[in-house]
């Protein structure tokens, strides 16, 4: 791709899809469009890396949609099925749905044009995170309201109507959520209502209890006032920009459960610290504005956290130290942290996994509950 070209987009109709190598090319620069990446309030820089597929020939600058489906996906093509199919099944006609590949190696997209050949993808050169992937999507996305769904997860008949409908009678409301199931690989679902908090900004200072990446159904305004999602963290994106949209914007969660999130093996643990020493560090003075034990309290969460990632990745030693430092910001907050100890003591003597098991358990709680 040259420097002076921003955005690559290859424009193919259903004559010539599988010819892909020989169709002409369109490059595009944010001087030739700059409403195209003006709109999103998200930094046009990082479009470097993106190649644009449209499939067919249907994608119009200027037409608008009631509502966007932003779906970020990294090779799931054994999955993506089960989240496209939920939202066809959805009762709104007027939406897109675009998806934000993160550079899939497994025919993830070939399985989505099957599927949904109307689909808009947006298609990232190399892995970068599903932030990138969603920031990607956003910047094309035309709807008045903008749908997240990870491509892992599915959408029960009704969501998407229920939350038009609370948004219709609430102007003043920003986001809506809904409750969820978690659907265990065991194939359990336990369940998750929604449940609003007095302060939602508070809330996600410590507790991830937002319901996931995959509920919440957000105003374009939203979007154009708090920007896109901050792609250097590999995890906790998601609850970074909602905390900064809970800065903003009024927050509810419907208490309907009409979102299923499947449990997954847990994040890559380097990327899961690092991450989470640049979310602390990036909202210090919002977690301050509560008072210094609060904000030791919230540090002390987020390192349980981390120390969660790290024991069940196998690196005990590295979790047991987390947990160390979180018992110390705040050793009153969750004094059940001690008993690690001795676990972890059993474990390595006898070669059992007792830790590990805990806080995969521990894991399935609301953090309100823990």
């Amino acid at each position: 791709m040259s420097e002076n070209c921003s955005l690559l987009m290859l424009i193919v109709n259903s004559e010539t899809r599988q010819g892909l190598s020989a169709n002409p090319q369109l490059s595009i620069t944010n001087q030739q469009f700059p409403s195209l990446f003006a709109c999103s309030g998200i930094p046009s820089e990082p479009l470097r890396c993106f190649s644009f597929i449209l499939l067919p020939f249907s994608f119009s600058l200027t037409a608008h949609m009631l509502l966007s489906v932003i779906i970020p996906t990294f090779n799931r093509a054994s999955c993506i099925r089960r989240a496209l199919e939920s939202v066809s099944a959805q009762e709104v006609n007027d939406l897109e749905v675009i998806i934000g590949d993160d550079a899939s190696t497994d025919g993830t997209i070939a399985t989505v044009l099957k599927l949904l050949p109307g689909a808009k993808i947006v298609r990232l050169e190399v892995n970068r995170g599903a932030a990138s992937a969603r920031n990607g999507a956003m910047k094309i996305a035309t709807g008045e309201f903008l749908a997240f769904l990870d491509s892992d997860d599915e959408w029960l008949p009704g969501k998407l109507e229920r939350q038009l409908a609370y948004l219709q009678e609430h102007p003043d409301c920003g986001v809506c959520a809904t409750g969820h199931y978690l659907q265990s690989k065991e194939g359990r679902r336990i369940e998750f209502p929604g449940v609003n908090p007095l302060d939602w900004r508070r809330e996600l200072h410590s507790a991830q209890s937002f319901h996931g990446a995959s509920t919440p159904l957000v105003r374009r305004p939203v979007l154009e006032s708090v920007g896109g999602q901050d792609e250097e963290l590999r995890v906790l994106e998601d609850w970074d920009w909602m905390l900064r949209i809970a800065q903003k914007h009024s927050i509810h969660v419907l208490p309907e459960m009409l979102t299923v999130i499947h449990e997954n093996n847990p994040s890559n643990p380097d990327q899961t610290v690092s991450s989470m020493e640049r979310f602390l560090k990036k909202h210090q003075d919002e977690f301050l504005r509560a008072g210094a034990a609060h904000a030791a309290r919230v540090i002390s969460q987020h390192e349980e956290n981390s120390a969660r990632t790290l024991i069940r990745h196998g690196r005990v030693k590295a979790g047991i130290n987390m947990l160390w430092r979180s018992w110390c910001h705040a050793p009153l907050r969750n004094p059940a942290l001690l008993a690690a100890f001795p676990l972890a003591a059993l474990d390595r003597i006898f070669g059992m996994s007792l830790l590990s098991d805990v806080l995969a358990r521990r894991n399935r709680q609301p953090l309100r509950q823990r």
